[in-house]
């Protein structure tokens, strides 16, 4: 009978992602759609991300810098590419954490531009470690793991959206 019961649990588990993919090929051809339907005016785009750049909070924010190897390293913050991204229009980016295992997550940044189809995809691993001090410390509490993923993954988002 636990083997019948195992069985019927696969099925269920085969079935629940087959819809799950299924329903995100079908967002995703909507969107594709609508970005054909109502493509972007590079003009307005450009005029929005202009007037978004005036706001004092954003022009603090637009810039990371810190010190690396007695040089400073500076750049576009995530701030800054997420407004460029909501702005042009038509893209589709963001994070998602594909898998946690033990002591790891392995995730995914991603922006598309669904008018042109250029894609920039970065898979990572992400140890649940945090190093401070010269010791390392092993991350056990979600929260912890969920900002140190989702810090990670803001970098490489900011990679993928400005690669396009």
């Amino acid at each position: 009978m636990n083997n019948l019961t195992d069985q019927y649990q696969e099925s269920q588990n085969g079935t629940l992602a087959q819809a799950q993919s299924s329903r995100e090929m079908e967002e995703v051809k909507g969107q594709i759609f609508m970005a054909r339907q109502f493509p972007r005016n590079v003009f307005q785009s450009e005029q929005r991300i202009l007037d978004n750049c005036k706001r004092p909070d954003l022009a603090q924010a637009a810039v990371y810098s810190y010190p690396r190897g007695g040089t400073k390293v500076e750049g576009p913050s995530i701030r800054l590419a997420e407004v460029l991204a909501q702005n042009w229009g038509n893209l589709a980016f963001g994070v998602k954490e594909l898998e946690q295992r033990p002591g790891e997550s392995v995730a995914m940044a991603y922006a598309w531009d669904l008018e042109t189809n250029v894609r920039q995809e970065k898979v990572f691993t992400v140890p649940h470690t945090r190093k401070a001090k010269g010791n390392i410390k092993k991350l056990e509490d979600p929260r912890d793991i969920y900002e140190l993923v989702a810090n990670n993954g803001a970098r490489r988002l900011r990679a993928c959206i400005l690669g396009i």
